[in-house]
Order: structure tokens, then C-alpha cells, then sequence
């Protein structure tokens, strides 16, 4: 069985590398997976994006918060891949974090200048009747693929990592700062 250092190493580089998840939510419609940008925060951990306020996903979101997710990443040294898969709760951001928390996404992002003014949407979009909000999953559980099992006997498995051995490093949202970091 792999360690738990190791797991929670590969558990971290696919958070601050993969960059795109697949969210699957329920709603009166039924369910639903959609492929959404992301960036994380941590302590806890948490991924925030934007969608549509009326795209079948958001809709989702708010008439059922719990919902599941992967991510993954190809061209890896090794087995060629690694991927996780999580349940958590999600909600639309705040008019209270809603500068603090679009501006750490968008810097992350987006790290030129140059680019993340390309891409850079008013917040009045995100505001109020705007055709678009900021949402924020909180991960209740995290598995991982189970690399060494999948070598050994080539069984498809997951395997639990404890979510406190992912705090990784400190982003906004992990207490470094007031406000919604």
C-alpha cells in the first residue's frame, strides 16, 4: 500500500495541476456532470469557479449543494496518469467574498498581467440579477487512484486520503489573511 506522505503529494500536485474537474449534481431535472476551470483554496480545502447562473449545473447547485466530483491529469512520468475523486457541498459566493474571492481566482489563473486582462469579466456580472456567479465546493472526502494496486493485479480502486494531509500550501482562503482568505 502506498504511503500516506505520497498519496497526499500526488493528491496535491493534481489539485494545483489538473485545473479543470468534472462536477456530477442532482436537481429536478435529474443529474448532471459538467467540466468547469477551477482554482484552489485550502484549509480547508476548496475549488472555485464561475459558471452561468443558469447553466443545468448551477441550477443544480441550488436546488442541491451535495455533489461529486474528479479530476485528473494526463502525461504523467509512470503510469501515464493519476486522477481523484471527491464528494463535497457547493454554494454561490457571497457578496461579502465576492471581490477577494474573484480576484484570487483570476490572478491564479491567469498569472500574466497581460492575459488575466483578457479574460478579466466586470463583477457587475456576478452581482445581483448578473447572468453569472463564483461558486465554492468545500471537499468532505478525497480518493485517489490506486496506482500500485492497478500495477500489481491491474484492479480499478480508489483509495481514501485523510483530507487534513492535504493542506498543502498556503493559498488565499487559508487563514493567512482577513476577510474571506
Amino acid at each position: 500500500m502506498t504511503p500516506l506522505p505520497e498519496l497526499a503529494e500526488r493528491s496535491r500536485f493534481l489539485i494545483e495541476n489538473a485545473r479543470f474537474m468534472t462536477l456530477a449534481t442532482h436537481g429536478p431535472d435529474g443529474v448532471w456532470a459538467s467540466t468547469v476551470n477551477y482554482v484552489p483554496l485550502r484549509q480547508p480545502l476548496r475549488l472555485l469557479w464561475y459558471s452561468m447562473r443558469q447553466a443545468r449545473h448551477s441550477r443544480n447547485i441550488e436546488a442541491d449543494p451535495r455533489i461529486s466530483g474528479s479530476i485528473h491529469l494526463t502525461g504523467l512520468p509512470g503510469l501515464g496518469l493519476d486522477g481523484a475523486q471527491f464528494t463535497a457541498t457547493a454554494r454561490p459566493v457571497g457578496p461579502e467574498e465576492l471581490h477577494e474571492l474573484s480576484a484570487w481566482y483570476y490572478e491564479r489563473n491567469f498569472p500574466d498581467e497581460a492575459v488575466r486582462r483578457e479574460w478579466l469579466l466586470p463583477l457587475e456580472v456576478f452581482r445581483d440579477e448578473g447572468p453569472r456567479r463564483f461558486y465554492l465546493l468545500e471537499v468532505h472526502r478525497w480518493w485517489l487512484l490506486d496506482i500500485d494496486r492497478w500495477l500489481m493485479d491491474k484492479k480499478d480502486q480508489r483509495v481514501a486520503v485523510p483530507l487534513d494531509a492535504l493542506a498543502g500550501r498556503p493559498t488565499a482562503g487559508s487563514g493567512e489573511s482577513a476577510g474571506a482568505r
